[in-house]
């Protein structure tokens, strides 16, 4: 779209904001933004153009915020115009002139995407600017991107050996990205557990995991000294049976409503404040539920890189 015709149409402000869509999650993310009542300047598939907004949207995988366009009339300018910002620039696509970008970006000292070294919490703190092209003739800058990882880029170099499954990749990126933290005299429980991955990335962080699930662990993770395995049902067991815990983290398989039950019981019943739990759909996301779980206190809802058609909430008093 032109720009001065997306001025004029949409009252384009000269700072706006940029959106990212989850891949496949576009339709999440505009209802999302439709009952937030925030007016969409612009969308496709690739990205979204905003108004400045005061937080991140769970349906975004990144939020570039405080953007500005930037015209120029030439290849040349353009480039010189990247090449003034100090940083070293990442490229998000748009669906604007493929060629002209790739012909952009190898005159330029571009930040490379790379697979993230899991560590707790992660060192990273690179300084980098974003930018993309809206048209022909005009650059959109976003000088400070609020991601710590260039465009919520969450891919890590994974450990292919010891994890029973791929489930441990999200409990990675909420102990990388520092979005909890855990301490070693913590004792955690992990409901829904089986085949284990979760429980086997928060054993090397905590006390103690209690790992309860009707469906036994992989042998490898039930050998781990610090993980109590416990073949029992995670939606019947007693919560004041485990008095000691100060967390409660489940990647289950169960409906939104059954799991904010599950939540409900745990919070009357037992001492534990601190909650990680994965809310998955079937279909369309449930806004409504999502709701019930913001309702909570010291709580949150994202989308991690590493979820599918599911919501991560998390609990934790500070």
């Amino acid at each position: 779209m032109d720009c001065s015709r997306l001025q004029r149409r949409k009252k384009l402000h000269p700072n706006f904001d940029v959106l990212i869509p989850f891949l496949r999650f576009e339709k999440e993310l505009e209802q999302e933004l439709l009952l937030s009542g925030q007016e969409i300047l612009s969308k496709n598939s690739k990205y979204f153009i905003v108004n400045t907004l005061t937080s991140k949207p769970i349906w975004a995988q990144d939020w570039l915020s405080n953007c500005t366009l930037i015209p120029f009339e030439n290849k040349s300018q353009a480039v010189k115009v990247l090449k003034n910002t100090k940083n070293l620039g990442v490229h998000f696509e748009t669906d604007a002139n493929a060629k002209l970008a790739e012909a952009l970006k190898k005159e330029l000292r571009e930040f490379k995407l790379k697979r993230i070294d899991f560590e707790v919490p992660s060192p990273f703190n690179f300084k980098y600017f974003a930018w993309g092209l809206l048209d022909n003739s005009n650059l959109i800058l976003c000088n400070n991107p609020t991601s710590q990882f260039p465009l919520g880029w969450h891919e890590f170099n994974e450990d292919k050996d010891t994890p029973p499954n791929r489930a441990y990749l999200k409990m990675w990126e909420v102990l990388c990205l520092n979005y909890i933290q855990l301490k070693p005299k913590d004792i955690v429980i992990d409901v829904g557990s089986s085949p284990g991955g979760w429980s086997w990335a928060l054993s090397q962080y905590v006390k103690k995991v209690y790992s309860i699930d009707k469906a036994q662990l992989d042998n490898k993770i039930v050998k781990i000294p610090n993980i109590s395995y416990q073949s029992e049902d995670a939606f019947q067991i007693n919560p004041k049976d485990y008095n000691d815990c100060t967390w409660l983290f489940s990647d289950i398989i169960c409906t939104p409503e059954r799991l904010l039950s599950l939540v409900e019981n745990w919070h009357k019943k037992s001492q534990i404040k601190n909650y990680v739990c994965t809310i998955k759909f079937k279909g369309n996301c449930d806004f409504d539920i999502i709701k019930e779980f913001k309702k909570y206190e010291n709580s949150k809802i994202i989308h991690l890189y590493q979820n599918k058609n599911e919501v991560t909430w998390i609990k934790q008093v500070k």
